[in-house]
């Protein structure tokens, strides 16, 4: 008459024993910072670009005040954009606004969880430093006619997805989220489709912003949601034997 009792406490003893493992998965995997990361980046680029085409315009169109007016805010957004990038103004806007994201939850920390490190100013400023080089020269040799512009993606997963690979592995033993790795990993699949033709080319440009930023944003997304699925799995063991059908 007491088999039943014992298990339940057998089984409890399991559900807290677990309780570690789906909080360091579920901090590992908080990777909103990583998404508003994405979204400054792409309003970043969109205002580079637009700016400078502006400027280009006004320059043909022989408007000189229009031309000289986007000169100087295109100068003061690039200003602006390396204190933003170099000088940690980017690191207080995204720790800020995941904050607020996370608020509701709490704080959780492994020591450096994927997008964690940059809200928290562990920004992996040497393989930031490596691929502006590697982009640069690729880009340089490109414009000298050394590279064939058309395989541009291709040629450029060669650095990328190294590098990438590398800012996932460079924080063993305390490993950054598994989908960090998803990131290189389809940027890399996008890159052999483009060799073996596949109709999904959308010019040498757009071939490596838009991998870039959306391959990055389904790698934080999914991180994201398997997060939730982590809290879930924390907060039915919290509730105890009650929630048990829950946590199967």
């Amino acid at each position: 008459m007491h088999e039943e009792p014992v298990q339940a406490q057998a089984e409890q003893g399991q559900d807290l024993r677990e309780i570690p493992k789906w909080a360091r998965r579920y901090a590992q995997n908080r990777t909103l910072p990583l998404v508003v990361f994405q979204v400054i980046f792409v309003f970043g680029a969109c205002m580079f670009g637009g700016l400078s085409y502006l400027t280009a315009w006004a320059y043909k169109a022989d408007q000189r005040f229009l031309a000289a007016a986007s000169v100087l805010v295109l100068s003061a957004f690039a200003v602006f954009w390396l204190w933003l990038s170099f000088f940690g103004g980017g690191v207080r806007i995204i720790a800020r606004i995941s904050e607020a994201l996370y608020r509701a939850e709490g704080s959780a920390s492994i020591g450096a969880s994927f997008g964690a490190s940059w809200v928290h100013g562990q920004r992996p400023t040497g393989v930031m430093l490596l691929l502006g080089f590697f982009a640069l020269a690729h880009a340089g040799l490109g414009i000298l006619g050394l590279l064939p512009i058309e395989h541009l993606q291709p040629i450029s997963a060669l650095y990328v997805v190294p590098l990438m690979a590398y800012y996932g592995l460079r924080h063993r033993p305390t490993p950054e989220s598994p989908f960090v790795f998803l990131w290189p990993a389809l940027y890399g699949l996008h890159a052999v489709l483009l060799v073996a033709g596949a109709p999904i080319g959308m010019g040498p440009m757009l071939d490596i912003f838009v991998p870039v930023v959306g391959y990055g944003l389904i790698a934080a997304l999914a991180g994201h949601l398997y997060s939730r699925y982590a809290l879930r799995r924390l907060r039915a063991i919290a509730r105890g034997p009650e929630a048990a059908e829950e946590r199967k």
